[in-house]
């Protein structure tokens, strides 16, 4: 994650988007008060909330590390899907 400063921020907002949606980078942005805030681009807060959402719920998160663990071994089997 990279700090900027807020001035510096507005000055270069257009571009820290585009850097933020094109290559995956965050920015920490602070101001002279010390509030603090983060840019990311608007897919990795959906992936960020949907996972959230995922690992919410105690069964969900135990389905998912098992699965996650089958893989790991590859204890899974693949199918032909006929399309």
């Amino acid at each position: 994650m990279k700090a900027i400063v807020y001035s510096n921020a507005r000055n270069n907002l257009r571009g820290l988007i585009n850097k933020v949606c094109d290559d995956f980078d965050e920015y920490m942005i602070s101001t002279k008060d010390n509030k603090t805030a983060v840019l990311i681009s608007y897919d990795e807060y959906a992936s960020m909330k949907e996972t959230l959402y995922l690992m919410s719920s105690k069964t969900n998160k135990e389905r998912l590390d098992e699965a996650v663990e089958q893989i790991e071994n590859a204890n899974f089997t693949t199918k032909e899907i006929d399309v």
